[in-house]
Formats: C-alpha cells, structure tokens, sequence
C-alpha cells in the first residue's frame, strides 16, 4: 500500500509530471468517506480541499477562548451508516448532547421531539479531522480547471496565495456540491455526456447566512439562566435557527450565539460584499425576540463575525447515490445532493451513502480492487484538541 502523507495545512504538491490513482475534489463527508475506502484498498488518493479546514458544511469556527458550529448543528442517527458513524466516534471528541431545543412561537416555547444527538465540545469539526487523519489532504488548494490528459485528468491548483500548480490523476472524484461541479465541468462539454450536465444542473440549493457572536464572562450569568439551549424559529421569521454554543460542553466564561438565517432572508442577502449588517439583523432579531429579558448594554457582542453558506440545504436533489462517467476518464460525482430516496432536506446519511458509492464506482472505472467494509474509524485514534 502507497505511504499516505498526514494532513497538512501545507503539503508540498508534486510536480506536473507526478501521477496519482484518483483525486478528489472535496474534503467534506463524502469525499473523506470515499477517500478512507480507497486508501484503504491500496490506491494512491489526493484530496483536495480549497479552504484551510475540513469537513464541508461540518464546520467549525474558532473564536477567542471558544469555538462554534456554525453548519452542520450536531449528528444524530438518520439512518444505519450516521449511525455507525456516531458509534465509531464516540469517545473520540464525539458526545451525547443533553440541550433543550424549543420551537418558538410568539408567546410560546414548545419543547421538541429529543432523539439522541450528538456533539463535539472542542466543534463538530472534530469528526472530520478523525476521518481525515491519516490521509493525503492539500489543504487551500482550489481546483480552477479540469482538462483531459493522456493517462486521465490534469487539474490546475490554485493556492490561498494565488500560487498555480498542476496534478494529473489517473480518475476523478468531485465531491463538492453539484452547482459547483457544474462550473468545472460545463468547459468539457463537447467530451462529457449531455445527460451528465443536466443532471447537474437540475440540482438545486437553498443559500444560509450565519452569523456568529461570542460575548464576555460578565454575561455568563444571564445566558447561563436562558430556559433554552437552542431556538427554532417561526418559518417566516429571517432566522430560521438560534443556538447556546456554551450549551455543547466548551467554555461557559465565553458565551457564544449561532443565528441561521432563513433561505428566503439570506437569498435577499447572499451577494452582498460586507455581510456584517445582514449579521446583525439577525442578532438583533435573536435580542428582540429570545433575549428581550436581558439588559441591552450587556447584550452586545465583543466578537460578530458572518458566514455565507451559498450551498446550504439540498431543495432539488439528483435522484441516484451518484453521477459517473467513464470518458474522456473515470469521473465520479457525490455528495448529500444525491438521494435517490427523495429524503426531503437530504443530510449526512445521504452523504455518507453517496461518498461509499462513489469509492465503489471509481474502483469499478479503475481496477476494481477488492474494497474493505465501511469503517469509520480513523487511522489515528487520538483525539484533536481545541487549542485555544
């Protein structure tokens, strides 16, 4: 089996004449999910990831003696593969979250159905970092385009600092959402199957803004005595969903609030180049409606900082665990977006399921190898540390 390289923020690329067996495009659950079965069966795997961190919508953001969630809310079981993928994490940053979450109406909190659900006190980031240990991620390397090559595919790289760099590979893995994939691959239309792009762009996405405030010790007290650890909103209100990220087992002397926004709020939104007043409207609505108790001098955030998730929530999706194409070279596309049980709001088992198929796809494109089971136990069992 090939020797992988560790995750590194900064892994050195090879050179252009340097060929690996598959790269991946995507370092959120399906591309880790397809990555692990394909390292594991002896393949030589580069994922490539465009941001710093991992995991997707998975995310994580680091604030000053905290952290907050600020995709992905926790995991709880949707099916057999979350499942496993829980059991496989429990223990390794992964807890049970005992939160109280509300559905609020004016006037009236009403208590939410409790399945089991879980989080990470150092962000549900923590499950991506497990799933990638062990694995050969180039972190900050965005894909700007794809071309034909005469062993596969050739992509060209380009770096956080604006640095180009060129891999071949002898098969691709797209694991980033469909709309994304679309604007790689529309330039190859003339060698890819018509069938294939429209597929893609059938797929269709409601947007989110996030916006993320962390508050001082001195209001400790007056979140500590909220009723609620999470908050969901009125479908026509601009914030569909508020939470206590203290709630999750970090640090209590730094309270910090999530606020998604609703689709309809952030599609008004979305393009705007400074986000910090989409932001606080929706703290504000936080503050006048579940905050209205406490004194508004003590309600003001040290730290707002916005996130703009163009891609958020799956409204249309394609209805196969996977798209794939053998010419001009083995290409497979996955994701959560593709549900072939018309899953409304599709989630982590769906790509789960998706990043198993595609392994099993790519592999049938290649050298059908022998893959082993689906295993989500990292290479490396040590846990990661918030390291504040």
């Amino acid at each position: 089996m090939t020797e992988s390289m560790p995750v590194s923020e900064n892994a050195e690329l090879s050179s252009p004449t340097d060929l690996v067996d598959i790269a991946v495009v995507g370092a959120g659950l399906s591309g880790l999910v397809c990555t692990q079965r394909l390292h594991r069966a002896g393949y030589r795997v580069v994922v490539l990831e465009k941001s710093r961190g991992l995991g997707g919508r998975m995310a994580t953001r680091r604030l000053p003696d905290t952290c907050a969630d600020h995709g992905l809310r926790w995991l709880e079981a949707q099916g057999p593969q979350s499942q496993q993928l829980i059991q496989a994490m429990l223990g390794r940053g992964l807890e049970p979250w005992a939160g109280t979450v509300y559905r609020w109406q004016p006037d009236e909190f009403v208590p939410l159905p409790a399945p089991p659900r879980h989080v990470a006190a150092d962000g549900i980031t923590a499950v991506a970092k497990q799933l990638g240990a062990g694995l050969e991620i180039w972190r900050g390397q965005r894909v700007v385009v794809i071309s034909p090559a005469a062993q596969g595919w050739e992509l060209t790289l380009e770096s956080l600092a604006g640095d180009r760099q060129t891999l071949l590979a002898k098969a691709l893995v797209m694991a980033i959402p469909a709309p994304q994939a679309l604007d790689l691959l529309q330039p190859l239309s003339s060698v890819l199957e018509a069938d294939l792009l429209e597929a893609l762009a059938a797929v269709q996405f409601n947007p989110c803004i996030t916006a993320i405030a962390c508050f001082s010790e001195a209001e400790r007290a007056l979140f500590e005595a909220l009723p609620w650890a999470a908050v969901q909103c009125p479908p026509e209100a601009p914030a569909a969903w508020i939470s206590q990220e203290s709630s999750k087992g970090r640090n209590p002397d730094c309270p910090a609030l999530v606020v998604q926004s609703s689709a309809a709020f952030a599609a008004v939104h979305l393009d705007e180049l400074d986000l910090t007043a989409a932001g606080t409207a929706l703290l504000d609505y936080a503050k006048m409606h579940l905050l209205s108790e406490l004194p508004a001098p003590q309600i003001l955030p040290q730290v707002l900082q916005v996130h703009r998730w163009r891609y958020a929530i799956v409204r249309s999706p394609y209805s196969q665990t996977y798209l794939s194409a053998s010419q001009p070279a083995p290409l497979v596309l996955a994701g959560d977006w593709c549900s072939p049980n018309e899953t409304p709001n599709p989630g982590i088992e769906q790509a789960l399921e998706s990043g198993i198929a595609a392994a099993n796809a790519i592999n049938v494109l290649l050298d059908s190898r022998p893959l082993p089971g689906v295993d989500y136990s990292a290479p490396s069992s040590a846990p990661v540390p918030l390291r504040f």
